[in-house]
């Protein structure tokens, strides 16, 4: 098939499947689905060896191992209910309902239909949403910068996904449906009512009549709830959104636009530091953006361009290029200004967000040989607003080069060259003895070395050799790591990993 590589096709093979197909048409009866019903069901138990001092001091609650559960049922791909509980290190075992804790304290479950003739997503429970290139929206795991050069900067959403995850952070709770319209249209609809975790102001209680809610201060996103003062923050920010997506999806163009609106049950305040100064606040928030895909023969050109309530603009232009085995390369322009303050948006970029960033990437990834690759990126960005500890706006780049080896399928090989710099705050006293704020400039170098090596299709063998370097106008500090790991497979459904590291 032209364009489709034997590199892409390994990447893929894990997501596809053969077979006759299913009429859309026709939902199964239950005894169909009963007898072709596929249960999962993982337990994992982990904990550290060496306690931390929050153990120590009795200031964490709960036992310090963490333990996740997961329930999965699948028929086909039309019907999927999953059910994911997790307790993290620290957290005590609590029945507390008004706070969605049975047990254990992070607990999501969903139902997700497919292919009910018009309907062809349904998702009733905890869901994530993704659409373009993830400015307005994006909830869930992204790719950044990494050994890739190329693949993980364009991204193409995949609308409505249910939720899985033991990560607490950014997904949405209610219903979500995408249906499809005559003409390769389709229109997404979804309604979330969540209770997230926030660090209240207690100082507004203090001041002449006032009478509301205590506003919020801080969103938390981490989900650890393993002291007092942890779980007075669960649950106490209520968010109400209301969202919708109208697709065109034909064969060499894919076109777009999605907005949402959040409703909280109390006003959002950051605080008046310069830095939090264009964060989300008030009691709502909204966004709304427009992408585009083309499908140009060898090339791709995307982007998406998203409006903030304020009137605020921003937006990512993007063109990669696809010559087969010989050569991917990629060039990316993203300007996020500070006024883009975005809840659920996840975008390309130096620090995830889409808030205050301007930057430049490009990449390119080479097959230089039948055995040899070699990739590199060069990533410019700056920060036009202040950021935490940085009392100035500020700029900074990086850069990455891969050259891989693979001279046998059971052996392969790579090593990698990064370099960073940008800059960062810092604290200085002046003559008077009084403490100043500053921005000096921050550079880290790193070189790794990784080869693996399958003895059998039971046996395998990883060794990594790292060493890195970070550098600072007064300081310089160095790093090495030595690390071996083993993966023994003695049946396919049975997977045992061991790895040891000096450092």
């Amino acid at each position: 098939m032209e364009g489709l590589t034997a590199e892409t096709l390994r990447t893929v093979r894990p997501f596809l499947t053969l077979g006759t197909g299913s009429d859309s048409t026709v939902f199964p009866d239950l005894g169909t689905i009963a007898s072709n019903l596929d249960v999962r069901w993982i337990q994992r138990y982990s904990r550290r060896l060496d306690l931390g001092r929050g153990y120590q001091t009795g200031r964490f609650l709960g036992a310090p191992g963490r333990l996740t559960s997961r329930l999965r049922l699948d028929y086909e791909r039309r019907l999927q209910l999953a059910l994911t509980l997790d307790k993290d290190p620290g957290e005590p075992f609590r029945w507390a309902p008004s706070t969605a804790t049975y047990g254990f304290d992070h607990v999501v479950g969903s139902l997700a239909l497919r292919d009910l003739g018009p309907v062809e997503t349904l998702v009733v429970g905890d869901f994530s949403a993704q659409f373009g290139q993830g400015i307005a929206l994006w909830q869930g795991l992204r790719f950044g910068k990494g050994r890739d050069p190329v693949s993980p900067v364009l991204q193409t959403g995949r609308r409505i996904l249910p939720y899985r995850s033991a990560s607490e952070g950014n997904f949405f709770r209610g219903a979500a449906a995408t249906v499809g319209l005559p003409g390769d249209l389709s229109v997404t609809a979804f309604a979330s009512r969540r209770d997230r975790d926030a660090s209240l102001d207690s100082s507004w209680a203090d001041q002449d009549g006032f009478t509301g809610p205590l506003p919020a201060r801080t969103l938390s996103t981490g989900g650890q709830h393993r002291t007092q003062a942890e779980i007075a923050r669960k649950g106490t920010f209520g968010e109400t959104t209301f969202g919708g997506a109208l697709e065109y999806s034909g064969a060499s163009l894919r076109l777009g636009a999605v907005g949402y609106q959040s409703r909280f049950n109390r006003p959002l305040r950051p605080g008046d530091r310069p830095y939090r100064r264009f964060r989300v606040s008030g009691r709502q928030a909204s966004m709304v953006s427009m992408y585009a895909t083309a499908y140009l023969e060898d090339y791709t050109v995307f982007g998406e361009v998203a409006r903030a309530p304020g009137g605020a603009y921003g937006g990512l232009l993007g063109a990669a290029l696809d010559e087969g085995d010989v050569a991917d390369a990629i060039l990316l322009g993203r300007r996020y200004p500070p006024e883009l303050a975005n809840l659920h948006g996840n975008a390309f970029g130096e620090r995830g967000g889409t808030q205050n960033e301007i930057g430049i990437y490009t990449g390119l990834r080479l097959r230089v040989a039948e055995k040899w690759a070699i990739g590199a990126y060069f990533d410019q960005f700056r920060a036009p607003w202040l950021r935490f500890t940085v009392p100035r706006p500020s700029a900074g780049w990086e850069t990455r080069a891969v050259l891989e080896y693979d001279p046998r399928p059971w052996l392969s090989t790579y090593l990698q060259v990064r370099a960073q710099g940008q800059e960062e705050g810092t604290e200085h006293t002046d003559a008077g003895g009084r403490q100043l704020e500053g921005v000096h400039r921050e550079r880290r170098y790193s070189a790794r070395w990784h080869t693996e090596y399958a003895f059998s299709d039971a046996f395998t063998v990883r060794t990594r050799l790292e060493f890195a370097r970070t550098t600072t106008p007064t300081a310089t500090a160095d790093g090495f790591l030595l690390s071996q790991g083993l993966r023994w497979t003695p049946h396919p459904s049975v997977q045992l990993d061991a790895r040891i590291a000096f450092f």
